[in-house]
C-alpha cells in the first residue's frame, strides 16, 4: 500500500502587525522598533555632533576676534608710545624753558655773585699776570669792582685786577682777559649747552643705555656745574 505524504508550506503573510497596530513587517521590508535606550543614544550622539560643530564655529569666531583685537591693541600701544615720546620731549623742553626763566630771575637778583665766583675761580691761576681785565654789565660794575679789588688785594694781586663796564655784556655774564688769553662766561652759551644735552638725552634709547653714553653725558653736566 502506498502512503501519500503532503508537505504543507506556511503561508507567508506580506504584512505583520503588532498588538498596537504598528506594522512590523511589510513584505520583505522590516521596520525596526528602537528601544528607549537606543533612542536616547542616538539623540545624545546627534546632540554631541551638533555641539562639536557649534564649538568649532565658536572657536573659529573667537580666533578671528582675538586676531582683530590683537591688531587693535598693537595699534593703540604704538600710538601710546608715540604720544609718550612726544610728552617726554615736551616735558624736557618745558623744563628747560622754566629753568631759563628761573635762572634769569636769579641772575637779575644775584648777577654780581655769579661774576665774582667766575673771577675767583681763575684769579689764583693768573698770579703771574701783570694785568687781569674783567668786563661786566655797567649796572654791576661798581659793586663788583669794590668787592673784587678787595679780594684781589687779599690774594696778592693788588693793582693787577681791573673791572670795566661794557654795554654789550649781559647781567651775570663776564669776560676775563689777560696777556695771553681770555675766558668768556655767558648765560646764552650755557643755555645752548643745556639744550644740546637735552636733545642728546631725548635722542638716546630710553632703556639699555650703555655706561659709555652715560659717562659721555655726565662730563658736560659736570662741566656746566663748574662753569
Amino acid at each position: 500500500m502506498t502512503v501519500l505524504t503532503t508537505r504543507h508550506t506556511p503561508f507567508g503573510f506580506d504584512r505583520v502587525f503588532a498588538s498596537d497596530g504598528t506594522v512590523l513587517r511589510d513584505g520583505d521590508r522590516v521596520k525596526r522598533l528602537l528601544t528607549l535606550s537606543e533612542a536616547q543614544e542616538k539623540a545624545e550622539a546627534a546632540a554631541a555632533q551638533a555641539l562639536k560643530a557649534d564649538n568649532a564655529e565658536a572657536a573659529r569666531a573667537a580666533a578671528e576676534a582675538l586676531k582683530t583685537l590683537t591688531g587693535r591693541i598693537q595699534a593703540i600701544l604704538a600710538r601710546m608710545e608715540a604720544e609718550s615720546e612726544a610728552m617726554r620731549a615736551d616735558a624736557a623742553r618745558l623744563a628747560v624753558v622754566a629753568a631759563r626763566q628761573i635762572a634769569g630771575a636769579a641772575l637779575a637778583a644775584h648777577g654780581d655773585e655769579t661774576v665774582l665766583e667766575c673771577a675767583r675761580s681763575i684769579m689764583d691761576d693768573l698770579r703771574a699776570e701783570p694785568r687781569i681785565a674783567i668786563r661786566v654789565t655797567p649796572a654791576l660794575a661798581d659793586a663788583i669792582a669794590e668787592r673784587l679789588y678787595a679780594e684781589a688785594e687779599n690774594r696778592g694781586l693788588e693793582g693787577a685786577v681791573v673791572v670795566r663796564a661794557d654795554e654789550e655784556v649781559a647781567t651775570g655774564d663776564c669776560v676775563l682777559e689777560w696777556r695771553s688769553g681770555s675766558v668768556e662766561r655767558t648765560a646764552s652759551d650755557i643755555e645752548a649747552r643745556i639744550a644740546e644735552l637735552v636733545e642728546r638725552w631725548l635722542a638716546a634709547p630710553r632703556d639699555g643705555a650703555s655706561d659709555t653714553q652715560n659717562s659721555d653725558e655726565a662730563e658736560p653736566l659736570k662741566e656746566l656745574n663748574h662753569g
